[in-house]
């Protein structure tokens, strides 16, 4: 199992962006390994500024399952 961190707020996931951040689908979502976590301090910032509420780190586990199609 792998475990990933991202930030969500009560509109979606969160992104960074050369701008500062956007809500996003989870595919599309910035995510880290536990050493990157004081990058998202960064996000938070960026999502606090345009206006995103309930700003929090989430965890992320990630298994690997059965196969579902081979090349």
């Amino acid at each position: 199992m792998i475990t990933l961190y991202g930030m969500k707020c009560d509109q979606g996931y969160l992104r960074k962006v050369e701008s500062g951040c956007q809500c996003v689908n989870l595919e599309k979502a910035t995510v880290v390994k536990e050493s990157g976590l004081d990058g998202l301090d960064a996000l938070a910032e960026s999502a606090k500024q345009a206006g995103y509420k309930n700003i929090r780190i989430i965890e992320m586990l990630l298994t690997e399952g059965k196969c579902v199609k081979t090349f």
